[in-house]
């Protein structure tokens, strides 16, 4: 075995070790001996996770499992490759030490206020490929979303829909509002708030539920808070992706 054999070795059951406490404190499993398996096996199959709930994810850590049970016993039967401990280390330290809301939101955010014109907002929309954009009231607080449903809702609850030049976000106000919208919500949530959180936050909605179309990350998850950032569940999907 090589030096760098026995640094990737030394580093993967290093990080074997503290993710394998991290499982146990998720598991729960008051017995006396709990392995890695069994509590990675009891996380997975009863959602605990939202990265182990991954099965590409899960599977990898069965097989580093084996791995590091191999190492344990028999130190020159296998080496793990650097790809190998890499990709392990990414997804353990998700499990250990998860991005906040604030370290994954889009900071550079796009808003509207209600004195801005529809076929303005709506061009801006087109141009970056947006499909929400938070409303701020005059306290630079978000007090509502247009997206590119909005229009839709303003015909089914009027019966027509006339739009003009002069046409305002603010005319659409009672189809905008964060409570209005007929098929999506909103959260907000704090920025310090780790990833993994927000993601059971999302999962713990009852089926007939709005869909959740934006996380609105403030300092303290509040709407009368300065917007920090949105996430999308785009951007979750990414995150999940990245892993």
């Amino acid at each position: 075995m090589t030096e760098k054999d026995e640094e990737y070795c030394s580093t993967f059951l290093t990080q074997f070790k503290k993710l394998e406490k991290e499982l146990l404190s998720i598991a729960e499993l008051r017995d006396d001996y709990v392995s890695f398996s069994r509590a990675l096996n009891h996380i997975y199959y009863n959602r605990l996770n939202p990265v182990i709930s991954q099965r590409d994810n899960y599977d990898f850590l069965r097989t580093a499992s084996d791995v590091r049970n191999i190492l344990s016993h028999e130190n020159n039967i296998c080496v793990p490759t650097k790809e190998f401990v890499d990709r392990f280390f990414k997804i353990s330290q998700s499990i250990i030490s998860p991005f906040t809301c604030y370290q994954v939101a889009t900071k550079n955010i796009d808003v509207c206020h209600y004195s801005d014109h529809v076929f303005s907002v709506c061009d801006l929309m087109n141009n970056k490929s947006l499909s929400h954009i938070p409303v701020l009231n005059d306290e630079s607080f978000v007090e509502g979303v247009f997206s590119r449903s909005s229009l839709f809702d303003y015909l089914q609850k009027y019966n027509h829909l006339e739009i003009t030049d002069e046409f305002t976000i603010g005319d659409l106000r009672e189809v905008v509002d964060l409570r209005s919208h007929t098929n999506e919500t909103y959260i907000f949530v704090e920025r310090n708030l780790n990833i993994l959180s927000a993601f059971e936050l999302i999962q713990k909605r009852k089926a007939h539920d709005k869909n959740v179309a934006l996380l609105l990350v403030t300092e303290h998850g509040k709407q009368k808070e300065k917007l920090l950032g949105v996430i999308t569940m785009i951007d979750l999907a990414k995150y999940n992706f990245d892993l």
